[in-house]
């Protein structure tokens, strides 16, 4: 038996989670024994779980698990002292799958038993949707009472059961309550009492909790009040027509009487693109599709039959672009705004401020993960860790170290360019291997030769990096459209119109919150493709002044008169010789062979 865990020190971490749901069920429940998401995780579930069209049923009525809105809640967590092997992103155990809530996975029962309840974490990567390295989602669990147990008797009356009471275990019963728990619910190893979960406080009249969790058995978490985002609203499915061209009211308007005969397609499960028809009620008709994919890009967006697929995508315009990590990046943007959240599409922003800023820090006494090797040149790099990345201390790297400090760093994303103005300032600063903007590291220990001016900097990967940064400093896109358009037209001969939506989308997408990776030629390529791309206008030559008329000499305009007269003679005697001989040809014999004569009839003149 161990000893019950101790308050565990240091401040909770404040986080946000979401969750993809019927907005009108909010509240109903605790959150206890169920998983979450970070602010792209939770895009990510409803574009690749609950949309698809070809994954679900015809003759539905609304989305799957009816889900209309997403939830976002401000979280405070401080779970037990966990092991370092049970331990992920420094605060955070191990991620655990609830089904009806139940811990899907039998082999963390023993770390209930032992650790007691916790908050679990994990890295979500799916080929079927296209992310880069700098834009992680994740998932998230929170612990409830037993754990191990379903909320109700399994299997239901409609047939739905877990994996756990189908197996060997045969755990079927229903975990009951506090007062009346489950013969078979797991119980601390300490105490021998039932696991009671993590949640021991739900704050619904503030967005960020006022009581603050301890670490403790039945303490590891607390929520606030929960903001609501309706999907339809984020979607704009009222910018769809329907019934002759009115604003389309809601989803089910929509999928019922969208006018867009092109909405109305689907996949079938061999990658063609057939009707979408319902065949209810002995009736055919067709509907409309909010989102498909391909079944190759289903599974995995990299394949050879994905990259093959034409069209890869039938929906609505937000929802296309699984396929693309920028498009990816501006859904999660736009939740973000949607929600509130301050420079979400101006700053890149999809964290909120104060989660950034909070006490909570990742390189703490003991946490190797987040400490960065050094030698007697200065830090090799990394690892650092940011809460950038979703909230959660997440571990990136600083490129162009005279050292690394593994081979492969650069699988880690790059870390925001203020990593070392707050709690590793007082650490040696990276060994930079030049001043050069390319190798990136000068831009965060401000040793970068060259010009971060957009109107100076030198067409090349050096000065793409120093106009990223400007942009990133003055949380602006009109630097790089200043040095987009020199590009333009002193690499490629031609203009761009700096007011076009698209190429302010353009310089928008080359900057963010970290330094890009992208090489020149690559900002080249993509800029010569931009359909705003027009040829540079050609110089302007002023026309020679007239040279002065000799002294003595007529007038200019009397020069001109004699001029015209003399073209217009020669064209009268033109005309009078061509007719002469028009006439001489009508009445000349031709001779043909044998002496015969004949007339040739010539055409009318």
């Amino acid at each position: 038996s161990l000893p019950s865990p101790a308050w565990v020190a240091g401040p909770p971490v404040e986080i946000d989670f979401y969750r993809a749901l019927q907005g009108s069920s909010i509240d109903h429940h605790t959150t206890q024994s169920d998983d979450l998401a970070s602010l792209g995780g939770v895009i990510k579930y409803i574009h690749t779980e609950i949309i698809p069209e070809h994954q679900e049923a015809a003759t539905r009525f609304e989305r799957k698990y009816q889900v209309d809105a997403i939830m976002k809640r401000r979280f405070k967590v401080k779970n037990p002292d966990l092991d370092q092997s049970q331990t992920f992103f420094v605060d955070f155990g191990p991620f655990v799958t609830f089904d009806q809530g139940q811990s899907t996975n039998p082999d963390l029962d023993s770390l209930y038993k032992t650790s007691g309840d916790f908050v679990g974490v994990q890295d979500n990567q799916d080929p079927g949707l296209a992310l880069t390295k700098q834009n992680p989602n994740f998932w998230y669990s929170v612990s409830g009472f037993c754990p191990n147990l379903p909320w109700a008797q399994m299997p239901m009356a409609d047939g739905t059961t877990t994996a756990r009471c189908n197996s060997e275990e045969h755990l079927c019963e229903a975990k009951g309550t506090p007062d009346n728990p489950g013969v078979a619910c797991t119980t601390y190893a300490d105490s021998g009492d039932v696991v009671m979960g993590g949640l021991c406080g739900a704050d619904l009249n503030n967005t960020v909790p006022t009581m603050d969790p301890n670490g403790t058995h039945g303490c590891a978490y607390t929520y606030g009040k929960a903001t609501l985002v309706n999907l339809d609203t984020l979607v704009k499915i009222s910018d769809q027509k329907c019934n002759g061209g009115k604003p389309c009211t809601d989803w089910f308007d929509f999928r019922k009487n969208c006018d867009d005969a092109s909405l109305k397609k689907m996949f079938d499960p061999s990658g063609k693109i057939i009707d979408a028809k319902n065949f209810s009620e002995g009736q055919e008709s067709l509907f409309c599709v909010e989102y498909d994919i391909h079944p190759a890009c289903q599974q995995n967006c990299s394949s050879a039959a994905c990259q093959k697929a034409t069209p890869k995508e039938i929906g609505i315009p937000f929802w296309l672009g699984r396929c693309d990590p920028e498009a990816n990046a501006r859904r999660a943007e736009l939740l973000a705004d949607a929600f509130g959240m301050e420079g979400a599409l101006d700053k890149h922003q999809i964290v909120a401020k104060d989660v950034l800023e909070q006490k909570a820090t990742c390189n703490n006494v003991g946490t190797v993960s987040c400490q960065p090797t050094t030698d007697a040149q200065g830090s090799k790099g990394g690892p650092y860790c940011s809460r950038s990345f979703g909230g959660v201390c997440y571990q990136c790297h600083i490129p162009g170290v005279k050292t690394a400090y593994r081979p492969d760093a650069d699988s880690q994303p790059v870390c925001p360019y203020d990593i070392l103005e707050n709690e590793y300032k007082s650490l040696p600063k990276p060994a930079c291997k030049s001043t050069n903007p390319s190798d990136v590291c000068c831009l965060y220990t401000s040793t970068c030769s060259g010009s971060d001016d957009p109107s100076k900097a030198t067409l090349d990967a050096d000065g793409l990096r120093l106009v990223e940064h400007r942009c990133w400093k003055e949380g602006s896109s009109d630097p790089m459209l200043t040095f987009a358009e020199r590009v333009a037209r002193e690499k490629l001969g031609g203009a761009l119109d700096p007011t076009s939506t698209s190429i302010k989308s353009f310089a928008y997408h080359q900057w963010g919150v970290s330094p890009g990776e992208e090489s020149f030629a690559v900002f080249v390529a993509s800029l010569r493709e931009r359909s705003d791309l027009s040829p540079a206008p050609a110089p302007t030559t002023p026309a020679p002044s007239p040279a002065p008329s000799p002294a003595g000499g007529a007038p200019v305009a009397v020069i001109v008169v004699l001029v015209i007269a003399g073209i217009l003679a020669l064209a009268l005697l033109g005309a009078f010789i061509y007719r002469r001989k028009r006439q001489a040809a009508r009445q000349w014999p031709v001779a043909t062979e044998g002496g015969n004569h004949a007339l040739t009839l010539a055409s009318p003149a």
